[in-house]
C-alpha cells in the first residue's frame, strides 16, 4: 500500500504507508528550503534515512545537482528512488541521483570512496564530499551522535558543509564536539538543528593523511 504526499511545488509523490517511516512534514520541509535558500543551487546533498525521499525531492526542485540517498527498508528505498527520479526528470539541468538501500552506520563507516557509490567513479575526489547532509533517523534510534562522528571522521563533508538534523523537540540529540550549533528551529514536536563543522578541531587540514 502506498499513500500520496505533496511537495511544496504541488507535485505529488508516493509515500510508504508503514509505521517505520515518518515523513518530514511539509511545514518542516518548507522551512529547510527557505533557510538554505540560494545555497542549494548546484549543491550536493546527502540524505540519510531518506524515507520516501520527500526532502530530497524538495531540494532537487531548488537546484541541487547531486543527491545520494540512503534508506534501510528495501520497499521504502524503491519508492524513494522512483520519487527522486520522477522529480529529476522534470528538471532542465543535469542531475546525478543515487539511492542506496543500506543500514546507516555501516554505510557511513565505509566513507565516500565506497565502491557501492557509482558516481564517485567519474567525479573528482573533491566531489565525493557533500555540501549538505540531512539526517532524519527514527527519533529514538540513538543514531544521531554516531552519525555526526562518522560524517567527520570518514570525511563525508567539507569545511563549509551544513548538517541538518531533524529530531524530536522532546529528546534533542547531543551534539558531537566536532560540530557547532549554527541554528535551531522548533515546529511543535519536531526540531531542526543546523550544525556546522567545528573548525577549531582542524579535521580539514591534511585530509590525505587521515584515513
Amino acid at each position: 500500500m502506498k499513500g500520496k504526499l505533496k511537495l511544496i511545488s504541488g507535485k505529488r509523490i508516493e509515500s510508504p504507508l508503514n509505521q517505520k517511516t515518518r515523513p518530514t512534514s511539509s511545514k518542516v520541509r518548507e522551512a529547510i528550503v527557505n533557510i538554505l535558500g540560494n545555497n542549494l543551487e548546484g549543491a550536493s546533498w546527502l540524505d540519510l534515512c531518506s524515507g520516501s525521499g520527500a526532502m530530497a525531492c524538495e531540494v532537487l526542485q531548488k537546484g541541487v545537482k547531486r543527491i545520494l540517498a540512503i534508506e534501510k527498508q528495501r520497499d521504502t528505498a524503491k519508492i524513494c528512488k522512483k520519487n527522486i527520479i520522477e522529480v529529476s526528470n522534470t528538471m532542465a539541468h543535469s542531475i546525478h541521483v543515487e539511492v542506496i538501500c543500506n543500514e546507516l552506520i555501516s554505510f557511513l563507516k565505509k566513507g565516500p570512496k565506497n565502491k557501492k557509490i557509482k558516481f564517485t567513479k567519474d567525479s573528482q575526489s573533491t566531489d565525493q564530499k557533500f555540501d549538505f547532509v540531512f539526517l532524519d533517523p527514527p527519533y529514538e534510534s540513538g543514531l544521531y551522535e554516531l552519525s555526526q562522528k562518522l560524517l567527520l571522521s570518514k570525511q563525508w563533508i567539507k569545511e563549509s558543509t551544513t548538517l541538518i538534523c531533524e529530531c524530536s523537540s522532546k529528546s534533542m540529540p547531543r551534539i558531537n564536539n566536532g560540530w557547532k550549533l549554527n541554528k535551531e528551529k522548533f515546529y511543535g514536536n519536531t526540531s531542526l538543528l543546523f550544525l556546522i563543522p567545528n573548525q577549531a578541531l582542524n579535521y580539514f587540514d591534511d585530509t590525505d593523511s587521515m584515513h
